[in-house]
């Protein structure tokens, strides 16, 4: 995953959970929720629609 800033919206396809990065600067990192990394909100809403699992 590409480095995270400010504003940045992550999505787990899973359960739901939305969560906003508040901070700027956060390093190259995966954030993880029910096991699988949490995909930036754009990407997730693809990957629902056509039914991709990554």
């Amino acid at each position: 995953m590409a480095k995270l800033k400010k504003g940045h919206k992550l999505l787990c396809i899973p359960c739901g959970r939305r969560i906003v990065i508040d901070v700027s600067g956060v390093s190259e990192t995966t954030i993880w929720c029910c096991g699988r990394p949490m995909q930036k909100k754009a990407k997730a809403k693809t990957a629902k629609k056509t039914g991709k699992k990554k």
